[in-house]
């Protein structure tokens, strides 16, 4: 089968450093974040559940999408997916975003007592309080994502040392000293590439599972204890997938924003562009069944109890939010991407892709807002847009140190650059 990919050389590859943020993008994402931090700090004396509660979606949001984008890279290992080793640069690009996270993450006890309705007096009798303490749900998720996030870092590591020694000699600054770190006692090109790729296949399966169940754990714990008497087993499924789903848009949307960029040098073909598309509509259609599971165990179970969670989103002043989520999620990304044709045109594909993220926005939105906000009118205005442009700012901040510090490919590690892709 031919493509119409293009064989890139190492030089070329190398050719795609940006060697610094744009200073136009640069001061943008400055601005958001100055934005961001405003829009809270005037919301939060007014208001703090509101001012909380955005945050907390956010973070959700932000979270679980910058940890699959280093899941990304193990899953190809494990997989053998070699359609999207191409494509692995761009995904680890959002694991930067984890440090801030974490920071993030700490900051969130400050809000605690505005979020967490189990705090109070619940009106359930099924909520296990000795598992939900302020202390406890802090000291747990901390550790754990500590441990989550260190492990995904040593990854990412082995990931980026077999090309470090190339990337070191194309910088200056602080960003040469970094890449000299990674490349720290060097043993030779053949020596490091085959020891750094057996580290990572050995690292990956780990990696997937503790993602996995670290990722459950804090969405039970952030997301789903905010609707006292809702249980769902496929919870952490839910919550990681629709993660995962987000990392595949991004991953869409970068790639067309940077093929042809560097002197016309088309970095991925149709039949790549297609991989991924295909990938982006198979989790859709699981993302969606993940919701409606739950939904249905509850419908056939006869579990009204559990209702406490789709009522207030299904009907009500938030039910055209949800609606709207799932017209944005599902229904225009399954037609959309349902032929052949749209999936191999990365300008559509990254047209779907911005749909999607918007989607599930929205989506972690809805997961926090409607259990917690029990007043007249929806607490979805400026307030909310300036706290999001803040995450906006923040994640992009982190996103464009890395992938401005790296090619847009990988060199060693991966399978070569140049190889073909091939289609179905």
């Amino acid at each position: 089968m031919t493509t119409d990919r293009h064989s890139v050389t190492r030089d070329q590859a190398l050719s795609t450093i940006g060697g610094r943020i744009p200073r136009l993008w640069l001061f943008v994402w400055v601005i958001a974040v100055a934005v961001g931090a405003i829009g809270f700090a005037t919301t939060v004396g007014n208001d703090a559940q509101r001012a909380w509660m955005s945050v907390w979606s956010n973070f959700l949001f932000w979270t679980a999408l910058s940890m699959a984008g280093i899941t990304f890279g193990a899953v190809l290992q494990v997989a053998k997916g070699h359609w999207g080793k191409g494509f692995s640069r761009l995904a680890e690009a959002a694991g930067a975003f984890l440090p801030v996270s974490f920071v993030l993450f700490l900051t969130l006890r400050l809000g605690a007592e505005h979020i967490f309705p189990w705090l109070g007096p619940v009106e359930t009798e099924h909520i296990n309080l000795d598992w939900l303490t302020l202390d406890g749900v802090f000291f747990r998720n901390g550790v754990l994502l500590a441990i989550l996030y260190g492990f995904g870092f040593v990854w990412l590591w082995h990931s980026i040392r077999v090309d470090a020694p190339l990337i070191a000699a194309e910088h200056s600054g602080w960003r040469k000293t970094v890449m000299l770190l990674f490349a720290r006692k060097w043993r030779g090109d053949e020596e490091e590439v085959v020891r750094c790729r057996n580290r990572i296949g050995r690292m990956s399966p780990a990696l997937i599972i503790l993602w996995a169940i670290i990722f459950s754990l804090l969405a039970f714990d952030f997301a789903m204890s905010l609707t006292p008497g809702f249980v769902s087993m496929i919870w952490g499924v839910y919550y990681f997938i629709g993660g995962w789903l987000c990392l595949l848009s991004l991953v869409a949307f970068m790639a067309h924003h940077y093929n042809g960029r560097f002197n016309g040098l088309r970095l991925w073909g149709k039949w790549d562009f297609h991989d991924l598309g295909k990938m982006m509509f198979a989790f859709v259609v699981f993302w969606t069944y993940t919701w409606f599971a739950q939904f249905l165990v509850i419908w056939y179970g006869n579990i009204p109890r559990e209702v406490n969670f789709f009522e207030p989103r299904t009907s009500g002043q938030f039910s055209p939010l949800f609606w709207l989520q799932m017209v944005l999620i599902f229904v225009l990304p399954f037609f959309f991407l349902l032929g052949r044709g749209p999936k191999m045109s990365s300008k559509w594909l990254a047209f779907v892709a911005v749909v999607i993220l918007l989607g599930f926005w929205l989506e972690r939105y809805n997961m926090v807002a409607p259990s917690l906000w029990h007043h007249e009118g929806l607490p979805l205005g400026m307030p909310e847009v300036f706290i999001s442009l803040g995450f906006v700012g923040l994640f992009a901040l982190s996103y464009s140190l890395h992938v401005t510090t790296l090619p847009k490919v990988p060199i060693n590690e991966r399978i070569a650059v140049g190889s073909p892709g091939h289609g179905p």
